[in-house]
């Protein structure tokens, strides 16, 4: 009988450190989801600004790549402006000047001159007789406003 209360003591010993170990495994699982939801919280907001000021960064590197390819576009043509043959060469292209002791020659081309209007004659000048208005035509309205004007005035 001793052994087998033995034996039901060692049996109840195990089941309670079976249920403390799985206590303290199920209390371990806790306790590290709340860690890494805490590192989740506290990691996040950073992480997605990092990624904000890189993407920031990338388009602000391209707009000064941009404006150092302008900046030298423009110091390599202010330099071809140091160039006095540059400069006449210009003057000749824009302005049409031309070296002393040289003829200039304009050339239009017909094809591309601009169609001068063509010129139509007036037309024949009115005979008087034919200007005044014909017996039977109403007069102008202007002439009825008048009338109608000093007509209401006289009543």
């Amino acid at each position: 009988m001793r052994a087998a209360a033995q034996q039901i003591d060692q049996t109840k010993r195990e089941e309670r450190q079976r249920a403390g170990v799985r206590m303290r495994v199920g209390f371990q699982v806790v306790v590290l989801a709340l860690v890494v939801t805490l590192a989740f919280i506290l990691v996040f907001p950073t992480a997605r600004l990092y990624s904000t000021q890189q993407e920031e960064k990338a388009r602000l590197a391209a707009a000064v790549e941009a404006a150092t390819v302008r900046a030298d576009d423009l110091q390599a043509e202010l330099d071809r402006w140091e160039d006095p043959a540059f400069i006449k060469a210009q003057a000749r292209q824009r302005l049409s000047y031309i070296m002393p002791g040289e003829r200039s020659y304009r050339v239009n081309d017909p094809d591309n001159a601009p169609k001068l209007p063509t010129v139509t004659p007036p037309p024949p000048t009115p005979d008087p007789a034919e200007l005044r208005p014909a017996d039977d035509a109403p007069p102008p309205w202007y002439s009825q406003l008048w009338d109608s004007t000093l007509e209401a005035g006289r009543q």
